[in-house]
């Protein structure tokens, strides 16, 4: 229902949504989002003779987008990653390799604010901006301060979409569920083997040995599933089974369309008889 007006204050949490993975994740550290119009700027013609104007063409500005600022009073890993467009390995970001462009994915911008009645919250107001795509993050680590990362990004629609909606709710929704799309892999499943152990690669990766092995080996380092363009590491959880013969490897985020490599490199016998023969396969996810 349109009123007269409605006030709005505070940054309650914002919604970043990876229109790629269709992954997403929340921060509510947020204080300050600065939006400003992308336009085609109009122009005017004036035909003047001396002192008298006999004529005024003119066109408007036209808005194709709005730029987004955002300063975060949190460090997020998550964030980070999408804006800036590099890769999370384990407990750390990666940046894009130096002098290679980044492939960063568009993805989709909530920002909830609170209604108020004089003292009291009445309901919110959802501002949605699609098609952002990120830009180098800025930061500064400075002796005594706390780091606050700025993050930028361009909201951008297709043609007929609107450049910003605004919806008024009565009651905050609950936080989006972190969602992992599932793996698939060109053929359906890709396999290989050598002496020592046998891979199926499906919705995850599987090594299977033909003896046990030492459980202290099965870590992110000896298994590893990389992107063959830019050796890149996919972020994933590795476990092992009771019988110490069979390790799998889930990811936690892979793309598609692209081709990867799952190595699993030479690791003790749990006898101590030797070490297995690495092996190195090939697959593309779908």
């Amino acid at each position: 229902m349109v009123d007269e007006g409605k006030t709005l204050v505070n940054v309650v949490k914002v919604n970043f949504i990876d229109e790629v993975k269709n992954t997403n994740h929340t921060i509510e550290t947020s204080d300050e989002i600065d939006i400003e119009p992308i336009k085609s700027e109009g122009k005017r013609d004036i035909l003047r003779v001396k002192n008298r104007i006999y004529g005024i063409n003119e066109t408007e500005d036209i808005v194709i987008g709005y730029t987004l600022k955002f300063k975060d009073n949190l460090f997020n890993m998550q964030t980070m990653a999408l804006v800036d467009g590099g890769t999370i390995e384990g407990d750390k970001y990666c940046g894009i390799e130096a002098g290679v462009v980044a492939e960063r994915h568009p993805f989709t911008v909530e920002i909830f604010t609170e209604e108020k009645d004089y003292s009291r919250t009445v309901g919110y107001a959802k501002f949605t901006y699609k098609h952002c795509k990120g830009k180098p993050a800025k930061y500064k680590v400075k002796d005594g301060a706390f780091l606050l990362p700025e993050y930028e990004a361009e909201s951008i629609p297709f043609r007929g979409e609107k450049p910003v909606e605004i919806e008024f709710i009565n009651t905050l929704p609950t936080d989006p569920i972190p969602t992992t799309p599932e793996m698939k892999v060109d053929g359906g499943t890709v396999t290989n083997s050598n002496e020592d152990v046998s891979v199926e690669i499906t919705s995850n990766v599987k090594w299977t040995f033909g003896k046990a092995i030492n459980q202290d080996d099965v870590t992110a380092n000896n298994f590893v599933v990389k992107k063959k363009s830019d050796g890149s590491v996919v972020n994933g959880n590795v476990t092992i089974d009771d019988t110490k013969k069979i390790v799998t490897f889930i990811p936690i985020s892979i793309e598609e369309f692209v081709t990867y490599i799952a190595e699993a490199k030479a690791v003790n016998l749990l006898d101590g008889s030797g070490t297995t023969t690495p092996i190195s396969v090939e697959f593309t996810t779908i």
